[in-house]
């Protein structure tokens, strides 16, 4: 297991966790969540021990393998395929001991890297690869390009199926759905679900998070706080720890306020100034629960619009492409009102399409006709790059407003438009920043400000949530579900999508369709698609198979025999203990969820609450005395391994 215990991080001068602590056991899904900024991505680093401590410690067995996201390409001239497949080290170093040992003519040292190829099962290794290549999105004839002909988005991808490819024991994601669509993000979801090791993952994906974890870990306030359950549960449990301070809040201000009176009526006099300084006492050890705050910064709204013209707009015959056809014999009518969710792989074309939509882009045969009256709000993620960066927001929105206001248009007040701005969580100093210091979420919350400020009746929205947090991400749903206008969205967050969209437009094979299914049909259709793919045939084996692979595999099975025999106790007991801790585990679980009842908390319940107090006490100790065996377990079985590896070797 992957323990964390009492660790300080900081990054510069800022303090990002203080004695914050974490367990994650083998197979565990935890998703780790957290305001932008509280130290997430420090803490993966940190767990990888690319960057150091401040205090405390993080632990685990040596015999782990940890699999994450390479950050830099160290070549790019391999092909997509052979970069994908390196990323299982342990094939790659069998294939260069193959390779070593032909050219070496060295027959023993040849018999021996088969034994370990077939042990590892590495003929299956290409397939596997493969198979995650098409799960992501790749086309057949993109394996053997090589990694400097892909965008960066693609190469985002190919990292990321290195990464699926490495084997592991703990896999640490961050934001690993940034750059899918919203296809390959339920791939990814499937992939997980199977994965046998523990994942640590970043995300501000709701559903994503809801079907892949098992596990919450929330950095706030510079600790880890860790719930069981997915994201779904995760808030249930936190809005009643937030219910249940309100209401400590409220009894204790009521207590303090009745000690504060005897203390005020009864310190000056004699007969009554033991009990008074008792109660003096009493308030100063009180420690006050702090009440519950909007835990959402961000409320913007969207203004209604006044004119819906309708139909909004209408394509007719429309022909796009460049060396080859992206968009052939389109015809579309948006209506008004109409909330459309663009669905189809990167690369088919979504994107093309709506800038064909917005007339940013001309089309080759055919029209897109706009309706009169049709004012369109459009973001897509280049914006964040045609931003001004020595402006600061508030620069921004006055020149805008001045490019919308007519002749007699009377112009925003420096108020009006700080107002409307701290609607996007830039208050007070922030709307003077200038832009080059901001983050990239912060980029984004200002382009959809400078959106909504011209009240458009038409949104059109190409991925909008790629850097936002989850807060501001729960804002732009609730204001979109309350627009009246017309949307087109084009978004790998499922859960967005489909709390906004009520029909679909299908992007595929050049062309635009409507969808008549709901959204979870069409991605169990694409699914289905990806598990039928036939990859190529496997990979040519390497030498002779015939009498000396049999003789590989009966050396191999002799070593693992022995393995097995001296570690027999070991093991037996591993398994005592994996699955007493999953039955203590989901008793601690029950516990908390009884903690949850707000009835609980009343006075004729005390004993009851007192009750489960005491089981979760004790449930934590077992908990913590099994861990360490199970470590204990963990490095007696490496150490016999190790050892007769050796000696056969």
């Amino acid at each position: 297991m992957l323990s964390i215990q009492s660790i300080d991080l900081m990054a510069g001068k800022q303090l990002l966790l203080q004695g914050a602590s974490l367990t994650i056991h083998p197979g565990q899904k935890i998703g780790l969540i957290g305001q932008n900024g509280a130290g997430k991505s420090t803490l993966l680093k940190a767990i990888l021990g690319e960057v150091s401590l401040d205090a405390g410690s993080i632990n685990m067995p040596q015999s782990w393998l940890i699999g994450c996201v390479q950050q830099e390409l160290a070549t790019t001239d391999v092909s997509a395929l052979d970069f994908v497949v390196s990323g299982d080290e342990l094939f790659a170093e069998v294939q260069r001991d193959i390779m070593q040992a032909e050219k070496d003519n060295q027959q023993a040292r040849l018999v021996a890297a088969y034994d370990r190829l077939d042990h590892i099962s590495g003929y299956l290794v290409p397939q596997k690869a493969k198979q995650l290549l098409f799960g992501l999105g790749f086309e057949e004839d993109a394996f053997t390009k090589s990694l400097s002909q892909f965008s960066g988005g693609w190469q985002v991808r190919l990292k990321l199926a290195r990464a699926l490819m490495q084997r592991s024991d703990l896999l640490l994601l961050d934001e690993p759905t940034n750059h899918l669509d919203i296809e390959a993000v339920s791939w990814l979801v499937q992939w997980l679900k199977s994965y046998e090791g523990a994942v640590i993952v970043i995300s501000h994906d709701r559903f994503f998070l809801d079907e892949v974890v098992s596990g919450i870990a929330q950095i706030e306030q510079q600790k880890i706080h860790f719930f069981t359950g997915n994201f779904e549960s995760f808030e249930r449990q936190k809005n009643a720890q937030l219910m249940q301070q309100q209401a400590l809040h409220e009894t204790q201000k009521l207590k303090m306020q009745q000690l504060k009176s005897f203390i005020s009526r009864f310190k000056a006099k004699a007969s009554k100034a033991k009990q008074a300084q008792s109660r003096v006492k009493a308030l100063e050890r009180m420690e006050e629960v702090a009440a519950v705050q909007a835990m959402n910064p961000f409320k913007f709204t969207l203004f209604q619009p006044v004119h819906l013209p309708d139909p909004m707009l209408r394509v007719e015959s429309l022909d796009f492409g460049y060396d080859k056809p992206i968009i052939e014999n389109a015809s579309l009518v948006l209506r008004a009102g109409d909330r459309i969710g663009l669905v189809g792989v990167n690369g088919s074309g979504k994107s093309t399409l709506l800038k064909l939509l917005i007339h940013d882009l001309s089309p080759q045969k055919g029209k897109v006709i706009h309706a009169k009256g049709l004012k369109i709000g459009y973001f897509a993620q280049h914006q964040l790059e045609s931003l001004t960066l020595d402006w600061s927001p508030l620069n921004h929105l006055v020149q805008l407003d001045k490019t919308i206001q007519e002749n007699d248009g009377v112009p925003i007040t420096d108020q009006e438009a700080r107002s409307f701005l701290g609607r996007f969580g830039f208050t007070n100093e922030k709307a003077l920043e200038t832009v080059k210091h901001f983050s990239g979420g912060e980029k984004a919350r200002l382009s959809l400000a400078l959106m909504v400020f011209q009240k458009p009746n038409l949104i059109v929205l190409d991925e909008p949530t790629n850097h936002l947090d989850m807060e501001t991400r729960d804002a732009l749903d609730m204001a979109l579900q309350e627009f009246s206008g017309a949307l087109i969205l084009v978004t790998h967050d499922r859960h967005l999508l489909s709390s906004i969209a009520d029909q679909y437009w299908w992007v595929h094979a050049g062309q635009v369709e409507a969808y008549f299914g709901s959204l979870d049909e069409y991605l169990n259709q694409r699914l289905q698609w990806i598990k039928t793919q036939k990859a190529d045939e496997q990979e040519s084996k390497l030498g002779d198979q015939g009498n000396t692979k049999k003789e590989k595999r009966q050396a191999g099975a002799q070593i693992r025999k022995r393995i097995q025999q001296a570690t027999r106790t070991q093991s037996s007991r591993l398994k005592q203990v994996e699955k007493l801790l999953e039955q203590t585990q989901t008793e601690i679980q029950q516990l908390h969820l009884q903690l949850e009842d707000s009835a609980l908390y009343q006075t004729e319940n005390s004993d009851k609450l007192t009750e489960i107090l005491k089981k979760e006490a004790e449930g934590k100790r077992l908990l913590e005395s099994l861990e360490e065996e199970w470590l204990m377990l963990e490095e007696e079985i490496a150490v016999i391994t190790e050892q007769l590896s050796e000696e056969d070797s």
